[in-house]
């Protein structure tokens, strides 16, 4: 088995001028738009309810939920914030660094430790590093910039676009590295972040519980608002139907795509690298690419693709497959915690002109920052 080929940040340019950082920066803040808005319109509404209106069974719920759903927005737009911090403080202002380091033994649930070899001495960094330690214990090494003057740093790894941010553990006192644990590339599943991906990959097939889920509420909330009426819960419950109806179709093949992926991912007993070619990307439509399969030559499609999948993929001309790949197969990486669909079409060689629906391109990013997908 091939050992694979990791995406890494460039260290000839500043952090910031890194396609594959600025992928993360740029998915991230427009995510972040979309949060902010639904926070701050969800979240007015309900305060001017809870002012104006009677009291009502109807009114209390649409409050309730418009609460929850700004709430919910307000939380993830504070993550987004944060993970863009190092951008507005300088730290990516210089390029990154390629510094050997290791994980500290010792860890909690929600905070590791890394230990760096720098050119200033050794440096112990506490910080969220989920899921990310298997890969710097292989690799021995992580990309840095930083520390400033308040002990800030931020650290990636290679195969992910994803910006950690890090302090300075000044209180550290007696460090020793993590044991490393050898690991053999076998069934795709056998590796622990993998596996903790595929957990959480295997929800797609049950896509079809948030349209029921948002239909039953808005039933709920409608039938509270008939007697005595409440408009404002009509509305809102009334909007949670709608919104059900128009997400169903979408999320009913969503969730077969996911279904054959998971049967796929479950029957695979091995991973299987594949050189892929992707085709020029143009906005509306899928990424694509051309795959020599150990067959032959297949299109393959990416209708639901992930940000560090897609740039590993770009990067190195490499996919890789969990099974020998037919139809709809999940595609991961080993060692990292990413898995996503692939619809392969064997024997063609160019991808079908089918623009993507409206929902998947509201919420997929720009891919004009990959140099290889640019037209």
């Amino acid at each position: 088995m091939m050992q694979p080929a990791y995406l890494e940040p460039r260290t000839d340019v500043p952090a910031v001028d890194d396609w594959s950082t600025k992928l993360f920066l740029d998915e991230d803040k427009a995510f972040a738009h979309v949060n902010d808005a639904m926070a701050v319109g969800s979240l007015t509404v309900a305060v001017s309810l809870v002012v104006f209106p009677e009291t009502t069974p109807g009114t209390v719920a649409a409050v309730v939920v418009l609460a929850l759903l700004g709430l919910n927005a307000a939380l993830a737009a504070l993550v987004h914030r944060h993970e863009r911090a190092p951008r507005r403080r300088g730290l990516l202002d210089r390029p990154w660094r390629r510094v050997p380091a290791t994980v500290a033994a010792g860890g909690t649930w929600d905070e590791d430790r890394l230990i760096l070899f720098t050119e200033d001495g050794t440096v112990v960094l506490r910080g969220s590093l989920p899921d990310v330690p298997l890969q710097v214990l292989d690799r021995q090494e992580v990309f840095l910039c930083g520390p400033d003057d308040e002990g800030r740093a931020v650290v990636r790894v290679a195969g992910l676009c994803t910006l950690f941010p890090m302090r300075v553990d000044a209180e550290a006192d007696e460090v020793r590295p993590r044991e490393r644990e050898p690991h053999l590339i076998g069934r795709p599943l056998d590796d622990p972040v993998v596996a903790r991906a595929f957990r959480g990959f295997r929800w797609g097939a049950r896509a079809w519980v948030w349209p029921t889920g948002a239909a039953v509420i808005g039933a709920a909330v409608v039938s509270l608002s008939l007697s005595p009426l409440a408009p404002a819960g009509l509305v809102v419950g009334g909007l949670l139907i709608v919104a059900a109806a128009i997400l169903s179709p979408g999320v009913a093949l969503i969730g077969g795509l996911y279904r054959q992926a998971v049967a796929a991912a479950e029957a695979a007993t091995k991973w299987t690298p594949v050189p892929v070619t992707l085709f020029p990307w143009e906005e509306e439509h899928e990424v694509a690419g051309l795959a020599q399969l150990p067959t032959g030559t297949a299109v393959v499609r990416f209708p639901l693709p992930d940000r560090d999948l897609i740039a590993n993929i770009a990067e190195t001309g490499t996919m890789w497959m969990a099974g020998e790949g037919s139809g709809v197969v999940t595609v991961g990486l080993p060692r990292v915690h990413a898995l996503m669909v692939v619809m392969v079409e064997r024997d063609r060689d160019v991808p079908e002109e089918n623009p993507q629906p409206w929902l998947r391109r509201v919420f997929e990013p720009s891919w004009d920052g990959v140099p290889t997908l640019r037209g």
